[in-house]
């Protein structure tokens, strides 16, 4: 991971970064568009992410995880009250063992997002300022080789060129969260305006996909479900690292805890309410106070669970959520 990182952080200070990006902005696509020429605002956008990822402390959420933070993240829908102490880093990388979220091409490609990045920008002026969340995908090397083979590129070439000019991600969108806000803006088209800093600005794809980093990150910090182990660099790498001005701290891998919770496995447990089935309750978040006088308040993740007594019928409710598609204006 520190190695993606590593190419990351040098592919974005790349031309063919510049270009693809500029390309982009001139197309009207991303969230957050500088108001300048696409070709100024690539380098202010890739300038930004540059430092963002150069100063990142890392973090990989393992496959298990992924899907738990995936099922939990619903509960967190317009929660978005998130302050710098809900954070585990405040500039941050996380890559997810499985997708966090996925959506389809126009030409009909699945594209996965799979890694996330976060910290402050210097391109929003906020009086309380807050943050970037830049979402990363797989590149699409097939695609990219047809194009250079279209081009009169030979096999080889277009193997080459494909892994020459791209990294293993893509920049795919982005969206700014102000401190404590919880009013959305949903970004405009291809005209654009400017964005109210008090406002989270995000698309309605990205508004979804931000629920599962709200979760990814309530699962990094401590909590009894899962628990953070970290993994060293090599002294060579982390060298290398601290040569190119990048953060070297060890990379905190997120996993199942290995200590059982009580009340992870309870069933029945009484709320005032007779049941009289057992039903699966899926993994969700609770508002928990804590502090001086108990009079703060986070959220912390409850495991999936079966309700009811032990000796009564089993129902399980006929849900299907698509998950292989993404949101359409309207949809929800």
């Amino acid at each position: 991971m520190p190695a993606l990182r590593e190419h990351l952080a040098g592919y974005v200070t790349t031309w063919p970064a510049r270009l693809f990006v500029a390309d982009a902005l001139r197309r009207g696509r991303g969230t957050l568009r500088p108001m300048a020429s696409p070709e100024v605002g690539a380098g202010l956008l890739l300038e930004d992410e540059h430092r963002r990822l150069s100063e990142a402390e890392l973090f990989y959420v393992t496959a298990d995880i992924t899907r738990l933070v995936r099922q939990a993240a619903p509960s967190l829908r317009n929660k978005w009250d998130i302050q710098p102490h809900d954070l585990p880093a405040p500039t941050g990388f996380m890559l997810f063992a499985e997708p966090m979220a996925e959506y389809v091409r126009e030409d009909g490609k699945r594209i996965d997002v799979v890694a996330v990045s976060w910290g402050g920008t210097e391109l929003v002026t906020s009086g309380t300022g807050g943050l970037w969340v830049t979402f990363w995908t797989v590149t699409d090397f097939a695609a990219i080789r047809r194009l250079a083979r279209a081009a009169g590129a030979s096999a080889a070439e277009a193997e080459l060129t494909a892994h020459q000019q791209n990294a293993e991600l893509t920049w795919d969108n982005e969206l700014y969260l102000p401190w404590g806000s919880t009013s959305v803006t949903i970004a405009p088209g291809e005209g654009g305006r400017v964005i109210d800093p008090t406002s989270i600005a995000a698309a309605e794809t990205t508004l979804g996909w931000l629920q599962t980093v709200h979760a990814g990150w309530i699962f990094s910090t401590p909590n009894t479900l899962t628990e953070t182990t970290e993994e060293h660099l090599p002294r060579t790498q982390r060298i290398r690292a601290e040569r190119a001005g990048h953060r070297a701290s060890p990379v905190r891998v997120v996993s199942i805890s290995r200590k059982s919770s009580p009340r992870s496995v309870r069933r029945g447990e009484p709320t005032g309410r007779k049941v009289s089935v057992q039903f699966p309750v899926a993994p969700f978040f609770r508002r928990q106070a804590y502090g001086p006088g108990h009079q703060l308040r986070k959220l912390i993740p409850i495991a999936g669970h079966w309700r009811g007594p032990l000796d009564a019928p089993v129902r399980i409710t006929q849900k299907v959520n698509v998950v292989d598609t993404a949101p359409t204006p309207g949809s929800e």
